[in-house]
Formats: structure tokens, sequence, C-alpha cells
């Protein structure tokens, strides 16, 4: 007993593996989760993060430590006739030495580190989606597989179909061949075309093979022969609805940064106003008819302003504007794009729409024109090849109804996908 309860979860599971059914929506879930660049979203937070960090260093006061050591052809001398009694000082050291620290706070930089850090977080969001817009790609891979697995799946369907009605009009036939009743010629030709039909299945199931390794690759997910795909719903094609493509958003994303870099370049030309002081040893000190070692210290404040720059900013501005216009180009030329991928799915879903009427009125008449043929070979009236034909025909008619109904379908998600909704 307790033998037979371990066996349970197995059995569960292998009916997991070998019952599988996928749809679009997860596999197209899958491949996105499973995708490479799904993990640089993290990683690019995280040098932003850096690159933050080092822009508030702006921010914060500086230290530096400097050391001097020199040699002067000449001094500072006082060079005055006075009476003996008064003696001048000694003149500096001609080799003199000076070491001090220097502390510089920057109280105002003109909005500078405040812009940079917009810009930084501008790029950060532009990576990203950059990133989205790549992810954004493989829903096409995904809708072609997918779409290709469905037509091989009901293709398979059809195969089984004819099988199966094979091998019931043979054992009809070998009847009829045992009472005389017809020819063994007869038999031989659908035995013939029973092992055609199993070459057939071969080749459909290597197909298949191939779109389920592909599959399992973009995916993560084991794929089997017995993995079946559900056949998404019918989207509607809706004129109307708006765009929301990844790309769109990355242009706006890029013409948002160009705005930022605009005002952080006028804000470059800002003076900047700061603390700093000194503190030191040396000789000599601040005092230059010291000759001796002395410490010293020195506090204040200075502005600094670039007041002319030979128009280095002029011609950044002239850039930045180059870069809209790129920006704006790229917006053009991939609404264009967009507009006649959406004309080509559209065309493509009236064409296929039309098929499916016909495919319908096809298959009526040669499933009539079948069932006359199965009770004329019954009563030995035609030969196989003539019922063969028949059945041939009214089966391709079927598999061209099922392929035309699974191709609407992927042109209606196709044209969501180009349309960048939900599927």
């Amino acid at each position: 007993m307790k033998r037979n309860l371990l066996l349970v979860p197995l059995i569960l599971f292998a009916f997991h593996v070998y019952a599988q059914e996928l749809t679009l929506d997860s596999c197209q879930n899958l491949a996105r989760k499973n995708h490479p660049l799904l993990r640089q979203a993290g990683i690019i937070d995280q040098l932003s993060e850096l690159r933050q960090q080092n822009i508030e260093t702006n921010s914060l006061p500086q230290f530096d430590l400097v050391a001097k050591a020199s040699w002067q052809s000449d001094v500072t001398k006082l060079a005055l006739k006075l009476p003996p009694s008064i003696t001048l000082p000694t003149p500096p050291s001609k080799d003199q030495y000076k070491t001090y620290v220097e502390l510089k706070q920057r109280i105002y930089d003109g909005g500078v580190t405040k812009k940079s850090k917009e810009v930084e977080e501008a790029d950060r969001l532009i990576s990203k989606q950059q990133n989205e817009t790549e992810l954004y790609k493989i829903k096409e891979t995904v809708n072609t597989l997918y779409f290709n697995a469905l037509i091989i799946q009901q293709q398979l369907e059809i195969v089984n179909l004819k099988r199966s009605t094979i091998a019931e009009q043979i054992k009809q036939v070998e009847s009829a061949v045992a009472n005389g009743v017809s020819l063994p010629n007869n038999l031989d030709q659908l035995r013939a075309e029973n092992i055609m039909t199993d070459q057939q299945e071969i080749e459909l199931k290597s197909t298949s093979q191939t779109i389920n390794g592909l599959l399992e690759i973009i995916t993560g997910q084991t794929i089997t022969d017995k993995t079946t795909y559900k056949k998404p719903l019918q989207a509607t094609i809706d004129l109307n609805l708006e765009s929301n493509r990844p790309e769109l958003t990355l242009f706006t994303l890029q013409q948002a940064k160009i705005s930022k870099s605009e005002e952080l370049l006028k804000n470059s030309r800002n003076p900047f106003i700061y603390a700093f002081g000194q503190g030191g040893y040396g000789r000599p000190g601040l005092n230059m008819l010291d000759n001796n070692f002395a410490d010293f210290y020195i506090i204040g404040a200075g502005l600094s302003w670039n007041m002319w720059d030979w128009h280095k900013s002029k011609r950044e501005r002239s850039a930045l504007k180059l870069q809209k216009d790129l920006v704006q180009i790229n917006i053009e030329n991939f609404n264009r794009s967009i507009q006649l991928q959406l004309r080509q799915e559209e065309n493509n879903a009236k064409k296929i729409s039309q098929l499916i009427g016909s495919d319908e009125q096809l298959v009526e008449i040669k499933t009539k024109i079948l069932n006359r043929s199965a009770s004329a070979l019954k009563n030995g009236v035609i030969t196989s090849a003539d019922y063969l034909r028949d059945l041939n025909s009214s089966l391709q008619t079927k598999a061209n109804l099922e392929t035309h109904k699974i191709q609407f379908a992927q042109t209606s998600i196709n044209y969501l996908t180009i349309k960048g909704n939900k599927q």
C-alpha cells in the first residue's frame, strides 16, 4: 500500500509532462522570463545608482593634500640704507618648502548637480526601455513558431483521420476481395496509400520536433511530442486601436533626455560660488619676512565664472538640436514601417476571411462526393484509385479550412503585436 502511494506523485508528474497543453500567452510569458536580457534591468539600475552617487559627490567638500619643494632664483629683499643700529629682517631662503591640506566646498553650482542627476535618470530609463524594445521582438518569433506548431498539429490530425478512414476501407475491400467481388489491385492501392500516409506523418512529426526544439530553447520549457497547442481566440482587427509599441516610449524618453541635456548645458554657464580653506606648515609661512618654518591657514570664499568659452556651448546646443531632429526622423520612419506592416495584415485578414467562406462550401461538397465514392467502392462500382482521389481531395479541403482558420487567428494576433497591444 505504501509503495502504491509513492507511485501516485510519479504518475501525476508523468501525466503532467505528457499531457501538457501550451497557450500562446504562456509561451510569450515563458519566453520573456527565460530571455537573458531580462536580467539586465537590475544591472542597469545598479549602474545608474553608482553614477548618481558619483554626481552627488559634487556637493560634498573636496580635500587635497599638497606638498611642494622649490628653489627660487631670487627672493624678496628690502634694499634700504638704514643706520647700523637698525637691523633689517633676514631675506627668506631661496629653497622653500610647503605642505598643506586644501578644502573646497561648493556653495552654489548653478544647478549643474541637480540637472546632471536628471540626465543620468533619463539615461537609466532609456537603457531599460531599449531592453524592453529588444525583449518585445521575441513576441514575433514566438508567434511564428506557435502558429506553425498549430498548423502541424492540425495536419497530423488530418493524417490520423485519413489513416483511420483508409483502415476502415481496407477491412471492407479485404472482405470484398475474399468474396471475389473486388480485385486485389484495389486492396494493394489502399495499402500503398496507407504506407504513404505513414511517411507523411514521419515528415510532419520531424517538422514538429524542430519547432518544439526551438520553442524549448526560447521558453525554457520541456516540450514533448505529447504537448498540445491551444488555438487562441480570434481577435478583432480594430483599425482605430492606438499604437502602444515600446519603441514609441523609447523615442519619447530620448526626446526628454535631450531636453534635460539642454537645461544642463544652460546651467553650466552659471557662475560657481564656493568656500575654501588651507591649513599647513612650511618655510616661509604667510609672513614672507620670517625665514623659519611656521604653521599657517587661510579661509575664504570665491566665485568662478567661465564668461567666454569660444562658442563651445553654442555648438553643443546645435548638436542637441540635430539630435532632436534625428529622433523625430526615427519616429516618422518607425511609424511608416508600422503602417506598412498593418496594411499587409489587414489585406491578409480580408483574403483569408474570403478563403474560409469558400473552404466551408468546398468541405460540404467534397464530403458528399466522398460519401458517394465510399458507397461506390463498397459496391465495386469504382476502383480504389478513384476513391483515394476523392478521399485526398476531401481531406485537403478540410486541411485548407483549418489552416486558413489558424492563419486568420495568426493575422489578428500579428496585427495586435505590430500595434503593441496585449493579445
